[in-house]
């Protein structure tokens, strides 16, 4: 079996990006499927995957570890490493559909039959208001989701205390409406300094929350140290480290109790199994970012059925109707889990009508 090519597909999600998939093709008709962070410098990346693509033409695409070794770019080069993320997934859906196994088989078999997931209503809350938190929250916990997630902290509502104020109005709102059984979870993006994230911490005092999410800047692990060590709270962090060496501050500094590597940007699917493995090592929990495509969803389903210490995983709730069936099968999230797929490989293909009824070009930002 060799590489032939790459080729791209790609839709728009409500105008605000759109979710690209990669093919990796092979002589033998047997494709990879895999997806780019949406985030991602899309000219830069698509450029890294053409080189990519020059490099492993006519190479076999299960010598997974030989391949990722040759491209592995340093992690300052982010637009090589999301190109690398995507090509990655591609080459373990082939490999797991070459040999009639689904992923989590290769990477050591499963250790739970379902995934936990909470869902992140953030994007579906276009406003940003505390009504619309509420009314996205609700609706997801109408869809039997048990845990969910909100990001209030939106630069169109100011900064520092201003933005702050703003966001408490908005958990306290959802946590009043989704009441105490649901849990929630809150993203600071990063955004406060330690100051300011004390000022949070005083007014979220009687929230309970399943955790605090970046409350200061990825750099400021001393700054995670003190807030965890003056609150007690889980904290989570770590969406935007790239492959095993952008995660060793991370580990080293013991400033979190949940790591959320991505597989969009860790380094692909055995870099984050690695990356996982390692957190397990020092005590950590893992609980991969990804509010993205159905595809990204699936291979963290796969990656976190075969790691011990998973936690829970994200879902991006309520963006579009046609998320569902996108793929095929239709992915299927019930009481807020997903169960996991025997079918070769990641488990899943395009549905092609869906993708040309929301077709985007994938060179456009």
């Amino acid at each position: 079996m060799r590489i032939t090519g790459i080729d791209l597909d790609a839709v728009d999600v409500n105008g605000q990006h759109h979710w690209v998939f990669l093919h990796v093709r092979t002589d033998d008709g047997v494709d990879g499927l895999g997806e780019l962070n949406p985030s991602a410098p899309r000219q830069a990346v698509l450029a890294a995957l053409r080189e990519i693509e020059r490099e492993v033409i006519g190479k076999d695409p299960r010598r997974i570890e030989q391949l990722t070794a040759q491209l592995k770019p340093p992690p300052e080069d982010r637009p090589a490493v999301h190109a690398l993320c995507a090509f990655e997934q591609g080459l373990w859906d082939i490999l797991g559909k070459s040999l009639d196994v689904p992923v989590y088989a290769l990477l050591g078999g499963r250790c739970r039959d379902s995934i936990p997931v909470y869902a992140n209503v953030t994007r579906a809350a276009l406003k940003g208001t505390p009504d619309d938190f509420v009314r996205q929250a609700t609706g997801a916990v109408a869809d039997g989701h048990t845990a969910v997630k909100i990001a209030p902290f939106d630069g169109r509502y100011g900064a520092g205390n201003e933005l702050i104020d703003h966001g408490l109005q908005c958990v306290h709102a959802v946590r009043e409406a989704i009441g105490p059984d649901i849990d929630l979870l809150l993203d600071c993006y990063g955004r406060f300094s330690l100051d300011e994230a004390r000022r949070l911490v005083d007014g979220l005092r009687g929230v309970e929350l399943y955790w605090l999410e970046e409350p200061v800047g990825e750099r400021d692990l001393e700054g995670y140290r003190q807030i965890r060590r003056e609150t007690g709270w889980r904290l989570a962090g770590g969406e935007r480290a790239m492959l095993i060496e952008g995660c060793w501050p991370l580990f080293d500094a013991e400033a979190l109790d949940v790591l959320m590597p991505d597989v969009t940007i860790a380094g692909g699917i055995g870099e984050l199994k690695k990356i996982a493995a390692i957190a397990e090592s020092r005590g950590q929990l893992t609980a991969p970012h990804g509010p993205f495509g159905p595809v990204t969803v699936a291979a963290h389903v796969q990656i976190m059925a075969s790691h011990p210490g998973f936690l829970i995983l994200e879902y991006a709730w309520g963006q579009v109707a046609w998320r569902e069936g996108l793929v095929t099968p239709a992915e299927q999230v019930v009481n807020g889990r997903i169960d996991i797929s025997d079918r070769p490989g990641l488990g899943l293909t395009l549905n092609s009508d869906v993708v040309e009824d929301h077709r985007a070009d994938p060179l456009a930002q």
